[in-house]
């Protein structure tokens, strides 16, 4: 078994961002973990640290970090967002990031049914931002998208704030290899988890 660091240099920006979203996650889910079992907490930064670095090392051609990219694809704009996040705040009850996981939960209810050829209305279309499908949808979707910046703000949503913003500009930057908005405002990881999320966080509410 050979074992080489992946070399970046021969790598597109956007497929090093995919790479570095996989093992930011990766790092986050061992971070998660090693929280339950009540490490310290600098040991667990420590071992996602470690776990982050390795994720790039090669081993018999492929690194691990590139494997998992080909199970999940890469996450959006959003997750990586809230990966950073939770380093800086491990908790998933944070006030912050609650009225991101209900957005994302709504969301997704609606996109992902429709996506898969449920009803009349293919708004993935719309994240193209082009003619092709008529300029209404997508001038109504970022005027949507507008409104919840505007919301946010006014709010002090600043997760959900910068959520939306920097996809949007990552998206007018190109850094993901999607040219699809929605690929950077949502993926099929986050939404998973922020449906799992609801319950405990309407649970807090309550209590």
């Amino acid at each position: 078994m050979s074992l080489q660091t992946l070399s970046l240099q021969t790598l597109s920006f956007q497929t090093i961002v995919g790479l570095t979203g996989i093992s930011l996650l990766l790092s986050a889910m061992l971070l998660r973990v090693l929280i339950f079992f009540k490490l310290k907490k600098q040991t667990g930064y420590f071992m996602s640290i470690l776990l982050f670095t390795v994720s790039f090392v090669s081993f018999s051609g492929d690194s691990i970090n590139f494997y998992f990219r080909g199970l999940f694809n890469d996450l959006s704009i959003t997750t990586l967002i809230l990966l950073t996040y939770y380093f800086i705040q491990p908790d998933a009850n944070s006030k912050q990031t609650q009225p991101l996981f209900f957005l994302i939960a709504i969301t997704g209810l609606f996109f992902y049914p429709t996506v898969l050829g449920l009803g009349m209305v293919d708004p993935y279309s719309w994240g193209y931002i082009n003619k092709d499908h008529g300029l209404l949808p997508p001038v109504l979707f970022l005027i949507l998208l507008a409104g919840l910046m505007f919301f946010s703000l006014f709010k002090n949503y600043s997760v959900l704030l910068l959520s939306l913003v920097l996809a949007t500009l990552a998206y007018q930057f190109g850094i993901l290899e999607s040219r699809n908005l929605w690929d950077y405002l949502l993926d099929p990881l986050i939404f998973i988890y922020a449906l799992a999320t609801i319950p405990k966080l309407l649970f807090h509410k309550q209590s």
